[in-house]
């Protein structure tokens, strides 16, 4: 009855992901949804609900489709490390990864072959899947730790902004790698209880359910997961008539103390206009080129919007996360991004592109780049 409740519970959290992530995709977030996250959802999901129902309900026929879905899980680990490489390199799909899949493909026909048609010597060939599948489980298990931690791990930046979502897409592949792991020595140690290697042993499946209830919680609760390590780039061409960098802004009270007397009755004044305020300099920052000025200034930027140069001085103290000119680099990367996307690179420079967003030093916009999007710019073009 335990594992029962368990199993409709994880379930329910897994189409609720699902349905999370469709939405997601609905309003456009741009978020990192790719095919292999969707199968690593929607195959637990349902193999923890017709578990659930099979509990439930032993009198219905469904003992050879729950065993199906429980063979389909030895696809999950070449999906899971797909996922790892599209999250740090945010590629488009291609042809050649469904490879991957072609041994996972066929060792689990002969599973199923094996269970439907019951052949002499049948616990030979369930020893021999066993083995097979924990080999493949274990090899994409070790790519996928190099991976990441060459990769994904050791990504280092100045940035605030880009640090935040970095640690955040760390610790949920951390996460996400641990839990496959630990599923993956729950099947190992059921079998050794069993001493039957190779057939289901579905007593201690809860335990694989709770891990994964906790995967889909946490995706339903952080959806900022989605967004991949480009985290800023993705959030910024969706700026329409909101704020957008809340990653950027310390919207909710300021970031340090307000002191000073005069400062006081500029928080009073600003804190109706604030969101205002931030929007107008998005406004600036992303659909005009005033960043392209290498001297830009709090004053010219002030001038442009008609706004107190106190009250943007009070935004950029008190508001913003980032210092001025760590801001500055956000949005000329951006606009180096979209340059790229255009083909700039196609009758320009690089040293040409680092001058005409705004920086002064190429060495710096070259820092920069790496720093933000986490590739550089030969690798960015490659990606389009």
């Amino acid at each position: 009855m335990f594992s029962n409740i368990i199993f409709f519970i994880t379930a329910a959290f897994g189409f609720l992901c699902i349905a999370n992530l469709f939405a997601k995709n609905k309003h456009q977030e741009h978020s990192l949804i790719n095919k292999y996250l969707f199968i690593i959802i929607a195959v637990n999901a349902a193999r923890f609900f017709f578990h659930g129902i099979q509990d439930a309900y032993p009198e219905t026929k469904i003992t050879s489709f729950v065993i199906t879905l429980d063979v389909s899980t030895i696809m999950l680990m070449p999906c899971l490390y797909l996922y790892f490489y599209n999250i740090l390199n945010e590629n488009k799909f291609e042809s050649m990864n469904l490879l991957h899949f072609i041994v996972p493909f066929l060792v689990g026909i002969e599973y199923i072959i094996i269970n439907f048609f019951k052949p002499d010597n049948v616990e030979l060939l369930k020893k021999i899947f066993f083995f097979v599948s924990i080999s493949f489980y274990l090899t994409y298990a070790i790519f996928g730790f190099l991976l990441l931690y060459k990769n994904g791990w050791s990504r280092k930046t100045d940035i605030k902004a880009i640090q935040k979502q970095n640690n955040l897409i760390k610790k949920w592949t951390l996460f996400l790698y641990v839990c496959f792991i630990l599923m993956l020595l729950t099947r190992v140690a059921t079998s050794l209880i069993s001493k039957n290697p190779g057939s289901f042993n579905n007593n201690y499946l809860w335990i694989s359910a709770l891990l994964w209830m906790s995967i889909f919680v946490t995706l339903i609760l952080t959806p900022e997961i989605l967004y991949g390590y480009n985290f800023l780039n993705k959030t910024i061409d969706e700026a329409t008539e909101k704020v957008v960098l809340g990653s950027v802004w310390h919207i909710e009270g300021t970031i340090i103390p307000v002191s000073s007397e005069r400062d006081k009755k500029i928080d009073e004044k600003m804190k109706p206009l604030l969101m205002e305020y931030l929007h107008q300099i998005e406004e600036l920052s992303f659909h005009t080129h005033a960043f392209r000025n290498p001297d830009l200034s709090l004053d010219e930027i002030a001038v442009a919007l008609k706004i107190p140069i106190s009250h943007i001085n009070f935004v950029f103290k008190y508001h913003c996360n980032e210092s001025f000119t760590d801001y500055k680099k956000i949005v000329r990367i951006h606009d180096a991004t979209k340059l790229l996307e255009s083909g700039y690179l196609n009758e320009n420079k690089v040293e040409t592109l680092s001058a005409a967003v705004g920086f002064s030093s190429y060495n710096t916009f070259i820092v920069a780049f790496k720093s933000i999007t986490g590739v550089t710019t030969q690798e960015y073009v490659k990606r389009l």
